[in-house]
């Protein structure tokens, strides 16, 4: 299989924000099927593009790559392509060709997407940083003057319509991180309510006071809705509390909570949320 055909797969199902294993032999000690440099990827639907020798070494390999896939982390083996003789750090095949190799799993992670609903004040400099960061934007408003590939050249999608509606219509996935940023407050709870609804995945932001944030929480429960799942993922306020008051200010609040949740880091500052405690 040509190389151009793998990487050609590799950058698709990036675009389509789906996970990729690369499985690439790094290193070879007498006979084996395929030599140094020989690749195999992953997808995260279970599907399978070139080979590094086939036979019980490959299918060791593709189970070890889903597993990476599923973790979210690169792994380096040794597996021993003979039946005697076996390294005390390699796996056995159950192979005849004689050699060792080691095979590196590569995690490829899509861009992550911060999906914004609201172009407005505070929106634009969350958009604008969050593309700085690396994030692919896309943004959900209302109102074409808000919402234009002018006012965010590098966005990903500007969507103009219903924002429930349209938040409705994506696709998500667990690494996504979604802002609300309306100013609205009954556009910003239906907007909450259809990502509960849709059971999104990622972590949400919600711009909003104390009190709206309660008032939001409340009525959710009341309308039944469980949001267990949700005490670690909504993030009400939003922020951290470094004492912003521009809207740039509450943007990088914003955007320094969301790097710091994915990093699962710690910090002397105070998350400004309250949700956790307020969900039971």
């Amino acid at each position: 299989m040509r190389p151009e055909f793998l990487y050609n797969k590799i950058v698709e199902e990036l675009s389509r924000n789906k996970v990729v294993a690369v499985v690439t032999i790094v290193s070879k000690e007498g006979s084996g099927p395929r030599d140094l440099g020989a690749q195999m990827i992953v997808t995260e639907d279970g599907l399978k593009y070139g080979t590094i020798g086939g036979g019980s070494l490959e299918a060791i390999l593709y189970s070890e790559a889903l597993k990476a896939l599923k973790e979210g982390k690169p792994r380096l083996l040794k597996l021993a392509l003979r039946r005697d003789n076996i390294p005390k750090d390699a796996i056995p095949t159950n192979q005849l060709c004689g050699g060792v190799v080691e095979a590196f799993i590569n995690v490829i992670q899509p861009s992550p997407r911060l999906i914004l609903a609201g172009g407005g004040n505070v929106g634009k400099p969350i958009a604008d940083i969050a593309n700085i960061l690396g994030f692919r934007v896309i943004v959900i408003d209302d109102k074409q003057e808000l919402a234009n590939p002018q006012r965010y050249p590098y966005a990903e999608k500007v969507i103009v319509g219903n924002l429930e509606e349209e938040v409705g219509k994506l696709q998500y996935v667990k690494t996504d991180v979604f802002v609300i940023a309306y100013g609205e407050v009954e556009t910003d709870y239906r907007v909450l309510r259809k990502l509960i609804e849709l059971k999104f995945p990622g972590h949400i932001w919600a711009l909003c006071s104390r009190n709206r944030c309660a008032w939001m929480l409340k009525r959710l429960l009341e309308e039944n809705f469980n949001l267990s799942d949700y005490k670690d993922r909504l993030h009400m306020p939003a922020g951290l509390d470094i004492g912003s008051d521009t809207p740039e200010e509450i943007a990088v609040s914003i955007l320094a909570e969301v790097i710091c949740v994915r990093k699962s880091c710690s910090t002397p500052v105070k998350s400004m949320s309250i949700a956790s405690v307020l969900i039971k």
